[in-house]
């Protein structure tokens, strides 16, 4: 069973401290060029950022709770308390599923901007106008600026399509608002609809998807899925973060170990 993201997370800040230990025991030694403690320093001081991203995590928590049995918080009116005022259910349930996507992305662009700054190469790693992301950096990548074969295809071929299509999923939501050109994401507006998803709206998801150059095929072999995605949104998101959050921990995981690693040898450590 794979380790939750949390933990992957404190395990990646020890391995942080790791590096900052190291350069500070040889601090003025010069066994390396100063620019590169520099860039070393820079990465060890991501730790610090490790409690906000577990914060996130927490905040995207509670956006998805706030998704769970909504439509029977509704009322003879068909609205829902949102704060201190009550809105149309169809309202409060785009409000939440923007809210969950975007916080979940968020927290996704911070993880791989900064792997990518150890795994990816210096054209993308170190772009700060333009730094890693999931989507375009580890499951449809330019090859020749592809981070390490490995990580980059290990990535693609086991979590490739969860992460297509919740990426699908945050850019239908946040910029479209789930509607687009006459078609509807939801089966219906009302409360009895639930999270149910139209047969247009979920053909809309799944052709994205593949244009960001995967295929169903693109996940772990043992991996769950819904049956029928089109029952209940929440059942998909809930999959796809299971899936995504393996893929972040593992890419953080790994770049943070490999980095403290690197230094341990670079500076006879090892």
């Amino acid at each position: 069973m794979s380790k939750a993201l949390e933990d992957r997370l404190v395990a990646a800040k020890a391995e942080l401290a790791k590096v900052e230990a190291v350069l500070l025991k040889h601090h003025g030694t010069r066994r390396i060029p100063a620019d590169v403690v520099t860039q070393f320093n820079e990465l060890a001081a991501f730790k610090a950022d490790v409690d906000a991203w577990c914060g996130m995590i927490s905040a995207r928590r509670a956006a998805r709770n706030l998704l769970t049995d909504l439509e029977k918080q509704v009322d003879g009116d068909d609205t829902v308390l949102l704060g201190t005022s009550r809105a149309k259910y169809e309202h409060v349930r785009l409000i939440g599923v923007q809210a969950y996507l975007s916080t979940k992305w968020a927290l996704a662009d911070r993880l791989v901007g900064m792997a990518g700054r150890i795994v990816c190469t210096a054209t993308t790693g170190l772009n700060t106008a333009q730094p890693a992301q999931l989507v375009t950096s580890f499951v449809n990548a330019d090859r020749k600026k592809a981070p390490a074969a490995s990580f980059y295809q290990s990535i693609r071929e086991t979590f490739g399509w969860p992460i297509a299509l919740s990426y699908a999923l945050r850019n239908h939501f946040v910029h479209d608002g789930g509607q687009l050109a006459g078609v509807n994401f939801f089966a219906g507006a009302a409360s009895h609809a639930r999270f149910q998803i139209s047969e247009a709206g979920w053909q809309r998801i799944e052709e994205k998807a593949t244009s960001y150059g995967v295929t169903s095929s693109h996940h772990r072999a043992a991996a769950t899925w819904p049956s029928a995605p089109r029952d209940d949104l929440r059942a998909v998101l809930d999959t796809c973060e299971r899936e995504t959050d393996d893929a972040l921990g593992i890419l953080v995981g790994s770049a943070c170990h490999a980095l403290a690693i690197h230094v341990g040898y670079l500076h006879g450590e090892l």
